[in-house]
């Protein structure tokens, strides 16, 4: 041993070769010296070492120990932790365990100059000795504490002395040494001394005396085995034989445990060590495996042997020690006004069923009629059964080998029965993937809670089996005992349960997670009036609502923008408004739940008209409609009315007697008429009768009157010339016969029904005539025009009977004959006939009668109105009149 002053302190210089697997850099000759280093030092002892580099060298490495640098363990030591001069480089650091280097930096490279291996630990601690232990025929053992941890390797030497005579040693480098057989002492006293030794030091223990008969540890208990006690339901025989393994004479004592399988759990046999090789375990559970082991111990000793292997047993069975627990699903009365009801109840556990459940007995009666109905033995868990409107009692009982539970009952109560007192408060919270239910009642059940709860689904509130499960009286909270599925939406009823039956459950809706839905709404076609539309959506199927509906969110973009309404979970339709006319949409709408949502599209255009605009254009074209049609009906009722006054009926000259006075004139002095040449220009489809001339005599003559018919067809066409009427004075006064003669137009429009149309250069009045139109040939044109030509300038009235003179005309024209009805004309006053030359010296009547089943030429009638004379006006003349005028000139 030396000490590590000694060690640094004293330096030897020894010069090692620079070898090329410890250099970076190639160095050409041997340039530096190091200190030596000592075998092992202690941990964190300030030690020093040094490079040094020769004198001859400095000039070729192009460097000095200043270029020196160490690490230790690859980390580099602070320079303020180095001395140096131009040779010498040293370093002062703490000790670890590792590698120290010394580098030098030449010319930009890093070269090693050399790697000291540091050694470091600690000096040994003062070990304890725990105990030491005597095993039959193999070894005797002892065991130790050395205290702190060294780092270096470290040696124990075990020194054993028997009654001060005799010693023996145990070398080891672990915690434990042993003496092997036969080194074996049965009884006497023993003294045990441990050292400890390292480069660092060493140290020994305190010196323990004790008595090796003491020291013996045996074997573990033989063939242990475990049997179920027949007639002793829950208790259990354990057997065993001693162990071989342990000195001759020793007394053994026994420990026992045993445990549920399962479990995990030992429990240990309290009583007083047992002194024989069997044992009975009780109070047991019924029908149940429990595995069982033992140990054993010297008397007076101080260690117990290990356990023996572990054996397992079966307790017997024993009568079920609780009834199944109860529930039921009552269905709607019938017809027959029964209702079915479907019973539930829920396994026994091994611990309750005391063995093996061989079956249940069923059977129900009524309330207050107890007579009990025909029980009924099945081995499932529910079991249906039709039920009157009345109140029930139903009893259910589970049995085994060994006997039948207690019974277990419920109430059915009567349809008619006041409800019981209900839940008032449910709430449901998801924790640790599972269902916390929490509820609150104002008065506590009698017979404990039931919660049920079933999936929810668009087709039914309650789809799938049904699950519950019953609470004590005193519990207001519990976790759902069931595989719950995510997504899905569970409907969970609580029930408090009385002695007259079940109370009104409080239900809630819940999900154990929720998730975005599978699905978007349905969206109906959206409706659109002008610049609104209203949107209508079906509500997601509840099965792929994933989670429960927030919110809805429609949006809405044109190419001008989106926007974005967002409605509460219970609104399936919306109005849009204030939207761009004529413009394309497109629309979503999003269902979102807790964890998002998911949404579809459709699209749809404004119209390019507002419904006020509509109603604009519409309502006036209505109202016009109106107006035209309750005119029209106003016209139709009143058409006799608006036709007098628009065409009144006027006299027709053609039904005047003057008619037959005019052609018994002519004939009489062998003067007819002279008609224009039917090959003219003018139309034959006018006929012209001209009142020249009256005396004052001819007007005084009694006329007589005539019944008259109208005029059939008879149209001017062209005009006569006639000269200007010419004046005379009566009483030294110069007066008109006829202030203004015109000439009467009678035009015809179709059978039956005539216009007069006067012409424009003549008259300017037009009235309808009615007529019956008669045939006239082509032979009867020929004859009035050659009596007209013939005394066309030698007309004058005479003193003749009127008939005498239309009678030749009515004869060859019956077309006048059958026309006069009409026989009121219109005679300037103040006529003065006798001195009007016009008419004393001439009457030109020129006349055409056209068939009346011939068509008026319109054209032709147009050019010839135009040859007219100017300034028309009507007149009308009286046959009566005429004649006074007449018989006064004669």
């Amino acid at each position: 041993m030396f000490s590590i002053e000694n060690t640094i302190s004293a330096w030897a210089w020894v010069t090692f070769s620079l070898c090329a697997c410890i250099i970076e850099g190639e160095l050409s000759l041997l340039c530096h010296d190091v200190d030596s280093t000592p075998k092992v030092v202690k941990l964190q002892s300030n030690v020093s070492l040094s490079c040094a580099l020769r004198e001859d060298c400095l000039k070729s490495l192009d460097a000095n120990a200043s270029h020196i640098f160490w690490k230790i363990n690859d980390t580099q030591i602070s320079r303020k932790q180095y001395y140096f001069n131009a040779t010498v480089s040293r370093v002062t650091f703490h000790a670890v365990k590792g590698y120290l280097t010394c580098h030098i930096n030449m010319k930009g490279v890093t070269n090693i100059l050399h790697r000291f291996t540091i050694e470091a630990g600690l000096p040994p601690d003062k070990p304890k000795i725990i105990s030491c232990i005597s095993y039959w025929r193999k070894n005797f053992t002892c065991f130790w504490d050395q205290g702190h941890e060294t780092y270096i390797e470290t040696h124990f030497t075990v020194t054993r002395i028997w009654e001060e005579l005799k010693n023996d040693t145990c070398f080891t480098s672990n915690r434990m040494c042993s003496f092997k057989f036969p080194c074996l002492y049965i009884s006497g006293n023993l003294k045990m001394i441990v050292m400890a030794q390292n480069a660092l030091g060493k140290a020994e223990s305190d010196p323990l005396v004790l008595n090796a008969w003491h020291t013996w540890k045996t074997d573990p208990p033989q063939n242990v085995t475990v049997h179920s006690i027949r007639g002793q339901s829950g208790s259990l025989l354990v057997t065993w034989h001693e162990p071989t393994g342990k000195p001759p004479g020793l007394v053994l004592l026994y420990g026992l445990q045993y445990q549920m399988v399962g479990t995990g759990k030992w429990i240990q046999v309290t009583e007083e060590k047992i002194n024989n090789t069997s044992f009975v375990i009780k109070n047991l559970k019924f029908r149940t495996n429990y595995t069982v082991a033992v140990r054993c111990i010297g008397e007076n000793q101080s260690y117990w042997s290990d356990w023996s292997p572990k054996k397992t047993g079966f307790t017997s069975e024993a009568e079920p020690s609780k009834g199944p627990t109860l529930w039921r699903q009552v269905k709607q009365l019938d017809s027959q006004g029964n209702r079915k009801v479907h019973l539930l109840w829920k396994a026994l556990n091994k611990f309750e069923a005391n063995g093996i459940i061989l079956g249940y007995r069923v059977w129900y009666e009524k309330r207050r009629d107890p007579t009990v109905m025909q029980p009924c033995n099945t081995t499932s868990l529910n079991y249906s059964f039709i039920l009157t409107h009345e109140a029930y009692v139903v009893t259910v009982v589970a049995y085994n080998s060994a006997g039948v539970s207690p019974k277990a009952t419920l109430i059915v109560p009567a349809i008619n029965q006041t409800d019981l007192t209900a839940i008032q408060y449910v709430k449901i919270t998801p924790q640790n993937n599972q269902l916390l239910v929490q509820w609150k009642t104002s008065r506590p059940p009698d017979n404990g809670y039931v919660i049920e709860w079933c999936l929810i689904l668009d087709t039914s509130p309650c789809a799938g089996p049904l699950h519950w499960q019953h609470e004590d009286n005193t519990s207001e909270m519990t976790y759902l005992r069931g595989d719950l599925e995510r997504f899905k939406r569970y409907n969970i009823s609580v029930y408090a349960v009385y002695n007259d039956g079940p109370g009104n459950p409080f239900s809630v809706p819940a999900y154990l997670q929720q998730d975005i839905p599978a699905e978007g709404p349905d969206i109906v076609a959206p409706i659109v009036k002008g610049t609104e539309a209203t949107i209508k959506w079906h509500e997601i199927p509840v099965e792929k609502q994933c989670g429960f509906i927030t919110n809805y969110t429609i949006f809405y973009k044109s190419a001008k923008g989106e926007n974005a309404v967002t409605v509460n979970s219970t609104v399936h339709e919306y109005t849009l408004k204030s939207l761009q006319k004529n413009t394309e949409y497109t629309l979503y709408i999003m269902a979102s739940t807790e964890k998002g949502g998911r949404n579809v599209s459709t699209y749809f255009t404004t119209d390019e008209l507002e419904q006020e605009d509509t109603v604009v254009v519409v309502v006036p074209v209505l109202v016009c409609f109106l107006l035209i049609v309750n005119f029209l009906i106003i016209c139709f009722r009143n058409k006799h009315r608006i036709k007098k006054r628009i065409w009144p009926d006027v006299a027709d000259p053609a039904g005047s007697t003057l008619a037959d006075w005019f052609h018994e004139c002519q004939y009489k002095n062998g003067q007819t008429p002279k008609l224009l040449n039917p090959g003219s220009d003018c139309n034959t489809d006018f006929s012209t009768v001209e009142v020249l001339s009256l005396s004052e005599e001819s007007m005084l003559q009694p006329v007589r009157k005539e019944k008259t018919s109208q005029l059939h067809t008879a149209e001017l066409e062209c005009s006569l010339t006639v000269s200007p009427p010419q004046q005379s004075t009566s009483n030294g006064e110069k007066t008109n016969l006829l202030q203004s003669m015109n000439t009467v137009m009678y035009t015809v429009l179709e059978q039956g029904y005539k216009s007069q149309i006067p012409d424009i250069s003549r008259s300017l009045s037009k009235q309808p005539l009615l007529s019956t139109t008669s045939q006239k040939s082509t032979s009867d044109f020929e004859t009035e025009i050659n009596a007209v030509d013939g005394a066309e300038e030698n007309w004058c009235p005479q003193n003749t009977d009127e008939n005498d003179v239309f009678q030749p005309i009515a004869k060859t024209n019956p077309y006048l004959k059958n026309s006069l009805n009409v026989t009121e004309s219109q005679i300037a006053p103040g006529l003065d006939s006798s001195s009007d030359p016009v008419f004393d010296n001439c009457c030109n009547v020129d006349k055409k009668v056209q068939g009346d089943t011939e068509t008026v030429d319109l054209n032709l009638q147009s050019s010839q109105q135009n040859d007219q004379l100017t300034n028309p006006v009507q007149t009308y003349i009286t046959v009566e009149l005429l004649g006074f005028m007449l018989n006064n000139e004669m």
